[in-house]
This record gives structure tokens, C-alpha cells and sequence, in this order.
């Protein structure tokens, strides 16, 4: 933790926690809610799966992104520190 910034410190911790949360959501709901469950038996593919899928690969997408965003913090982080003990 930053000791100059802790609370964009604290929202990159908190983006990176809620974006894996979202991966693993997105995985879920694509390979099982959208692939694997209507290939057991007694069920059928339907609408339902379809928009299952999407909301995998979105929820896969959109944690992604917020992973970046807070590793992206901790690379500026990174930088000002680097440019500090430069002077």
C-alpha cells in the first residue's frame, strides 16, 4: 500500500478484487450455465443459454478490464516511486 496515496491505493485493491471476482463469474456462467448445463440430459439449448453465454463473456470482459485498471495504478505507482529515487 502506497503511503502517499492509500486511498487510490485502497481502490486499486478493491477494482482488482472485484475484476477477478467478475472473471470467475463470467467463466462460470459461460462454461457452465451456457455450454455445459443444457447438454445434460433433459435439457435443451434455448434462449436462456444464449444470453447466459453473453453475459459470461461479458462479465469475463468486464473483469479484465477492471484488473487492468488497478494493476494500471499500481504501475504508476511504480513510476512515481522510480522517478523519486532518481533525483
Amino acid at each position: 500500500m502506497n503511503e502517499r496515496f492509500p486511498i487510490l491505493s485502497l481502490i486499486s485493491i478493491i477494482l482488482r478484487i472485484i475484476g477477478w471476482i467478475g472473471v470467475l463469474g463470467g467463466l462460470y456462467y459461460f462454461g457452465y450455465e451456457g455450454i455445459i448445463e443444457p447438454n445434460l440430459e433433459g435439457h435443451s439449448f434455448d434462449g436462456k443459454d444464449s444470453m447466459q453465454i453473453i453475459q459470461g463473456l461479458l462479465g469475463i470482459f468486464g473483469g479484465i478490464i477492471a484488473v487492468a485498471f488497478g494493476e494500471l495504478i499500481k504501475v504508476l505507482f511504480a513510476i512515481e516511486e522510480n522517478t523519486r529515487i532518481a533525483n
